[in-house]
């Protein structure tokens, strides 16, 4: 079993006992509006094009609001049987759905707390962390804007540095250091807040990609 077909099913169960009206880090989403967004994202690839033509439509939208009205149960329960038919993502999901289905399972988890609560950090198996650290490797530098630079110390990996080079801060000591588990780590460079990392530095000014 992948990593991301392994977190397909903690997420889809998660998503079931949370029940359909639980909140989640995703902003205003409640588990509901998640479920349908990972069905949306597999399985409706062609309105997803449409979307992204020139024109005022948004086939995106309107197959959304169509998901919106079907059980809760049901939708959860398709999109865990994984991407079908002629969806991309049917190729796509051992390599790229890991951090996607991460992310968002840890979203739910979490959707109770608030920045600064205690997190209950889950232990991953050695093969899974090591596919969270290329994942950091991989997305690091575009996810990641700052005008300093961002060290980037994983426990038990290589430490990174982002937007490390000549003349980017005038202060050699002006960086922000970024300490914890990948997980964790991960969960930062998309823009939650709800994490247990140890950060130091002033990184009011650092801006990360949101999933």
């Amino acid at each position: 079993m992948t990593f991301s077909s392994s977190e397909r099913s903690a997420l889809a169960q998660t998503l079931l006992d949370k029940g359909p009206d639980a909140p989640t880090l995703c902003g205003d989403w409640t588990t509901r509006d998640l479920a349908v967004h990972l069905w949306i994202r597999e399985n409706k690839s062609l309105a997803q094009l449409k979307s992204m033509l020139p024109g005022d439509g948004d086939a995106v939208g309107a197959e959304t609001e169509k998901a919106l009205e079907r059980p809760y149960e049901e939708i959860v329960r398709k999109w865990a049987e994984g991407p079908r038919g002629l969806s991309p993502w049917k190729i796509l999901d051992p390599v790229a759905n890991g951090v996607e289905h991460f992310v968002h399972h840890e979203d739910v988890v979490r959707g109770h707390l608030e920045p600064g609560d205690p997190v209950d950090e889950r232990e991953l198996a050695p093969e899974h962390r090591q596919y969270l650290y290329r994942a950091i490797k991989l997305t690091a530098g575009r996810a990641i804007k700052s005008d300093r630079p961002v060290i980037i110390d994983p426990d038990g990996f290589s430490r990174l540095v982002v937007n490390d080079k000549p003349g980017v801060s005038p202060d050699g000591e002006a960086v922000v250091r970024i300490s914890g588990g990948v997980g964790e780590i991960l969960m930062w460079i998309f823009g939650r807040d709800v994490v247990n990392l140890d950060i130091s530095g002033d990184d009011s000014s650092v801006e990360r990609l949101n999933l």
